[in-house]
């Protein structure tokens, strides 16, 4: 099966940290073979902060407070999406649960990458099926 033409686009909207898009555009593309995506359009990915991230989480979810990723599908034949992700939780959560920041921020870009693909965590059921996508393309252990 032939896979479509994805783009993936980066947004640095916080520059005190920053990420490489390479390694993230790498994964990105592994998911993209790996789940034999036929789609076609372009993904945007916020590297943003704590603010940011938590304006946007207020304003679309109703819940006033910072998170890691959000993510927005769009039914919108030349844009699949916006993933954001929070490059100060991710140092934050790094730490905390004793991975590289390189890692955690690889870790909540392919947790928003199958969000946007239309999976979910709200049953436990849900949840496993998307965690064992998901670590198929994460360079983590089973510390978290």
């Amino acid at each position: 099966m032939s896979t479509g033409a994805v783009a993936i686009v980066f947004h640095h909207d916080y520059r005190t940290l920053s990420f490489p898009n390479n390694r993230l555009r790498e994964v990105g593309q592994r998911i993209i073979v790996g789940e034999q995506l036929t789609c076609t359009g372009i993904v945007n990915v916020v590297l943003c902060s704590n603010y940011k991230i938590r304006k946007l989480n207020r304003e679309y979810r109703g819940i006033d407070r910072v998170t890691d990723v959000l993510t927005f599908e769009f039914h919108d034949p030349d844009l699949l999406g916006e993933i954001y992700i929070s490059l100060q939780r991710a140092a934050v959560q790094a730490r905390k649960y004793g991975f590289s920041y390189a890692e955690e921020v690889e870790r909540l870009f392919v947790h928003g990458f199958f969000h946007l693909l239309g999976y979910k965590h709200d049953t436990i059921a849900a949840r496993l099926e998307m965690e064992q996508h998901e670590a198929r393309y994460c360079c983590l252990d089973a510390r978290g």
